[in-house]
């Protein structure tokens, strides 16, 4: 390329022959082309934001003062310093020329200050960036310097932007080399080093030799070469054309590979130990655990240890004592006769890891040996030509109770650090598998007994159960008990009290039955009980009550005494019933006691199947019902004021499309379906009661009020409904108000609900267990004569009869209580005379109204 009648080639040569320190001389050779007076080089950093310009390089006129030294020109802000034009026209791409005194203001001083008249500067981009700007200055006289001439200019700049990019990439290339971890060198064909890197230099002061002449008589094709000496390096050689014309050199590359080569021999080693390992394990998988294991652990430890050419294993046996269970290379039937005791040298106890000891070590420690013991190993050939030995002892929760021995006949120092690794491998693995067989006798223990109890569990029972139905299935009878009250002890006490409870209970069934009886545990606080070799079910009878009587027992826990009681299902044993069906059988007749009441035996009968299957059907519907609020509804029978024969308030009952109350709310307290039925009759009796306007009266079951967030859920329904708490009435029976943990609970609870404005009647009274003193403090506005007393009085009432006076006391208890009395059950007029002239305000029953519903379901 030719400019102003100069090559380019020509102006850069000095760059392009000597780098850098040759930019002075083609600088001033891009003067004299531009007849300029000044050429110079300055290079632009951003630094946080800021653009700075610094002087690197400059070639003056003999007559012109050089600005190679000027500070102003070093570190010179651009923008701050009025050349902010300058900077966007470079960052544009453009260049800034002509007669300085055309300049603005801001840029002249500095510019005049040099003495400048004209200048004509360039913007130098590397690799895509703004690195600088190549100028020229006449300090003679005013110029516009014209197109052709910022032409060579600009062409200046790209060509030195190459030279400096590649300088650069020059310099860092060099750098890598010199900092390289690989080995870097130049040979002479006849060897001699003309070259070698830092890296080659540290790792072979002494110089190397390498195989030159494969790589001289194929120059250009690259030869490797794997040298094992001091180190393992692999080399690449590669002959290459040298200065002269037809010299040769060789170049090489070489890579330490001794780290990778000594990691790959371990990790082969270690995929031996683990190939040897899943052998071992496909073994105990296929054929169980013996002692036969310990060979094929020693056999695995031999094979991935080629240094141990015979070894064996001793185990701690119950006499304490180490004996020998396996070995490999000597006489195992002789070694089993030694016995070791731990504080012998043999056992080499004094380590805690793999450690490798000399055949003076062992020489010296069987020499105390006794002359009996030491002829036995002898004859073994246990210490015949031992030259080293690899003791690992196996520890277990603290305690040695093996020894791995692998044993070497060569040198002494024939283990390697690698060796002991995996023989504490193999030694970790003789521990788990000695782990196994402490385990396996635990294991068997665990798998038939119960562990809070120590009672056989329910696998135990059963097939001891299966086993006697086999061989006497007319004479045997199966118990199953349901601990009643253990829920209250766990929430008084926690669950830790009810543990100790049910260990109590499990101690008791245990001493109560024979010796030949067994009893387990099926889980929670139920209890399986098997009785064999019966003459008559009465003898069965007989056991059970004896149970009912022992669980009765009170019992003493810190500083409580609780009184728990059992539900027991008796089933008689019959030929062809599988264990499954007699339990089953079973269950059926506990079902039956605790819905008669608890605390009782109760048969199996083969009507009690179908009372389940239709229990589960009745189930199923409430449920269903109950979530979709269909099929329920709300009947209401008035109490009456027995004066006017006026209705003064209106009790609401539930009823259900499928079943009489009296089969469906025992089947709700049965699976606990009380509070949400609650709930719906509270909510259905508060949102009908602005429809007939008077006070209605909503039964609260036990479940609901021992629930803390009763008072909550009754005042949410007040509002939610509009309803007045004056305008409801509670009724709670006796048994919910007893003076005990969550009887106090359930008082608390009404407490709130009368400060609510709620009234609270005793429902049923005189059928529950409150005192006098007890019934002055509870929180209630009235009570209900239960129907039992007012159905005693008979027809006409006999005022003498005992019914007639506790009926007389109840009333005369109300009126000194300040309490309203309501007598439930008044069916006859002559009882309804009877009570009126007693002194009864209100009365309830179906002679004073049946139970109605407002509106039909439909509705």
């Amino acid at each position: 390329m030719r400019l102003l009648g100069g090559s380019l080639t020509q102006l850069l040569l000095p760059l392009l022959r000597k780098g850098l320190p040759g930019l002075p001389e083609s600088l001033k050779n891009v003067a004299q082309l531009l007849k300029a007076h000044r050429a110079y080089l300055f290079r632009l950093e951003e630094r946080q934001g800021i653009w700075y310009a610094s002087q690197l390089a400059e070639w003056a006129k003999e007559d012109v003062e050089p600005q190679i030294q000027n500070p102003a020109l070093q570190n010179l802000p651009m923008a701050e310093s009025g050349y902010g034009r300058w900077l966007a026209r470079f960052l544009a791409n453009r260049s800034v020329g002509g007669p300085v005194a055309t300049f603005p203001e801001e840029e002249r001083p500095l510019l005049e200050a040099q003495a400048i008249q004209s200048l004509l500067v360039v913007p130098i981009f590397v690799e895509g960036r703004l690195w600088g700007f190549l100028g020229v200055d006449d300090c003679a006289r005013e110029r516009a310097f014209t197109g052709e001439e910022e032409a060579t200019l600009r062409a200046l700049a790209g060509v030195l932007a190459q030279t400096l990019e590649l300088w650069e990439r020059t310099r860092w290339l060099q750098l890598l080399v010199e900092v390289s971890p690989f080995y870097l060198a130049r040979f002479s064909p006849e060897g001699r080093l003309l070259y070698a890197n830092p890296a080659l230099k540290g790792a072979f002061p002494q110089g190397l030799s390498l195989p030159l002449s494969e790589a001289l008589a194929q120059p250009g094709r690259p030869f490797t070469h794997l040298s094992r000496k001091e180190r393992v390096v692999e080399w690449t050689l590669l002959g290459v054309p040298g200065p002269g014309k037809e010299a040769l050199e060789v170049l090489a590359l070489g890579v330490d590979v001794t780290e990778r080569e000594e990691a790959q021999a371990r990790e082969a080693r270690w995929n031996a130990f683990r190939r040897n390992l899943l052998r071992v394990y496909e073994t105990l998988m296929a054929e169980g655990l013996s002692d036969s294991i310990f060979g094929l652990i020693l056999d695995a430890a031999l094979d991935t240890i080629p240094s141990a050419q015979a070894g064996s294993v001793t185990v701690l046996m119950e006499d304490g004592c180490y004996h020998f269970v396996a070995a490999q290379g000597y006489d195992l039937e002789a070694l089993r006769q030694v016995c070791l005791r731990p504080e012998e040298p043999l056992s080499l106890t004094g380590h805690r890891e793999a450690q490798v000891f000399t055949w003076q070590d062992l020489m010296r420690f069987n020499a105390r040996l006794d002359p009996q013991r030491r002829r036995v190993m002898e004859e073994a050939g246990r210490v015949r030509d031992i030259k080293a030995i690899l003791s690992v002892p196996v520890f277990l929760a603290g305690e040695r109770k093996a020894f791995l021995y692998l044993d070497n006949f060569e040198s002494a120092d024939a283990f390697t650090p690698l060796d002991l690794e995996l023989a504490q491998a193999f030694a970790s693995q003789l521990g788990l598998l000695l782990r196994r067989l402490e385990l396996e006798g635990a294991l068997q223990h665990l798998a038939y007994h119960d562990p809070l109890t120590g009672l056989p569990n329910r696998l135990f029972f059963l097939e001891k159960l299966a086993q006697a139905l086999q061989e006497e299935p007319e004479s045997l009878a199966l118990l199953y008990l349901d601990l009643d009250g253990l829920k209250l002890v766990n929430d008084l006490d926690g669950h830790a009290a009810g543990d100790e409870a049910l260990r109590v209970v499990a101690a008791r069934l245990r001493a109560t039955l024979r010796p030949r009886d067994l009893v387990a545990r099926q889980g929670g606080d139920e209890f399986l009980v098997l009785l064999t070799h019966l003459k008559s079910p009465e003898e069965a009878v007989a056991v059970a009550e004896r149970l009912l009587e022992v669980v009765r027992l009170p019992i003493p826990l810190r500083e409580r005494v609780y009184h728990l009681t059992t539900s027991i299902g008796l089933a008689l044993g019959e030929r062809g019933l599988g264990p499954g069906e007699l339990l089953q059988r079973a269950d059926l007749a506990l079902y039956r006691a605790k819905g008669e009441g608890k605390d009782r035996l109760a048969f199996f009968e083969a009507h009690l199947q179908e009372a389940l299957r239709r229990e589960m059907h009745l189930l199923e519907a409430l449920r269903h019902d109950l979530e979709r609020e269909k099929g329920l509804w709300l009947a209401y029978q008035p109490i009456v004021d027995l004066k006017t024969g006026k209705p003064v308030a209106l009790e609401a009952l539930l009823r259900w499309r499928l079943a009489s109350p009296g089969e469906f709310i025992p089947l709700a307290e049965r699976h606990r379906l009380m509070a949400s039925l609650g709930q719906f009759v509270l909510r259905r009796a508060c949102q009908e009661q602005p429809r007939h306007g008077l006070p209605v009266h909503v039964n609260v079951s036990p479940q609901e009020l021992l629930d803390p967030h009763y008072p909550a859920h009754v005042a949410q329904i007040l509002e939610d409904t509009g309803c007045a708490p004056e305008n409801l009435v509670l009724e709670v029976t006796e048994s919910t108000l007893i003076p005990d943990e969550r009887g106090r609970e359930a008082t608390g609870s009404l407490q709130i609900l009368r400060r609510l404005g709620v009234r609270v009647f005793l429902d049923d009274f005189g059928s529950g267990h409150s005192s006098l003193e007890r019934l002055a403090q509870l929180p209630v506005d009235g009570l209900k004569l239960g129907q039992a007393f007012t159905q005693a009085l008979g027809s006409p009432p006999d005022p003498q009869s005992p019914a007639a006076r506790v009926v007389a006391a109840v009333l005369a208890l109300a009126k000194t209580l300040g309490l309203q009395a309501v007598a439930e059950g008044v069916e006859d007029e002559h009882v309804l005379a009877y009570l009126k002239a007693l002194g009864f305000r209100l009365g309830q029953g179906y002679l004073l109204g049946k139970p109605t519903p407002l509106y039909s379901e439909e509705e």
